[in-house]
């Protein structure tokens, strides 16, 4: 047995590359009615809404029930689409939402993605990482300065947290122009971050914090560096286990 999964293999085991693939899984939820949330504005907001159709020139889904935040995913860029359809984590992005009429009622269009994200459950949480000899983020602001090095308490391909001493500097929805993790010598993870959550560990007001930091735009072939990586510590975990 290998120490970790092989690049393929963790396409294989985590991404739908192929567009029938990627058609099935879309008309699956949209058969399931399973509720879509559809983030965008780099997260601050979101619809809830239900894929009404997915074939190859395009994906429709439903507008959501509130009227300003409809109006805002009109005029956004790019969103992020995820469902939980039985524990499973399907996730995939969208580019140029347009509205239009779709027979009788509303809807939002947006391209077939490339690629689709699709793990159980206990592969998408976040893996606690080693304390001895950690894992470490750095922190850089616009201008390329260094704002910040940290040890890195838990990884998933989502995002990471750490767990700081005091409160950050920062507050939440806080955009990092740049993060940087060093996996190995041949793997260097590097995207823009946005601050999710500030959570006190402790009573006293600045006492130990928790804060969990999301990834954005992270290039495909580094979120499967970070699930490569994830995989070998969750191998070397399991043989220290079973000794």
């Amino acid at each position: 047995m290998s120490a970790s999964y092989s690049n393929d293999e963790i396409e294989d085991k985590f991404f739908l590359l192929g567009q029938r693939e990627i058609l099935g899984a879309m008309n699956d939820l949209a058969h399931r009615r399973e509720p879509v949330t559809v983030y965008f504005n780099d997260g601050k907001q979101f619809i809830v809404t239900m894929i009404l159709s997915a074939r190859s020139d395009g994906l429709v889904f439903d507008i959501g029930g509130d009227a300003r935040s409809n109006k805002l995913l009109e005029q956004a860029k790019t969103c992020v689409f995820l469902a939980l359809p039985e524990g499973i984590r399907v996730q995939f992005s969208g580019i140029d939402p347009q509205r239009f009429e779709w027979g009788d009622q509303d809807a939002f269009w947006v391209p077939i993605p490339k690629r689709i994200i699709r793990m159980q459950r206990r592969e998408y949480f976040r893996n606690q990482l080693p304390i001895i000899d950690p894992l470490m983020v750095k922190l850089y602001d616009e201008k390329g300065q260094m704002t910040a090095e940290w040890p890195i308490y838990d990884l998933s391909v989502g995002g990471l947290s750490v767990q700081l001493n005091s409160p950050p500097e920062f507050k939440l929805q806080h955009r990092i122009a740049k993060m940087l993790i060093v996996l190995g010598a041949k793997n260097v993870v590097h995207c823009e971050g946005v601050v999710r959550h500030i959570t006190p560990m402790d009573r006293v007001k600045f006492g130990k914090h928790r804060v969990g930091i999301s990834f954005q735009k992270l290039p495909h072939h580094m979120d499967v560096a970070i699930q490569k990586h994830i995989n070998q510590l969750e191998y070397e975990r399991h043989k220290l286990e079973v000794k």
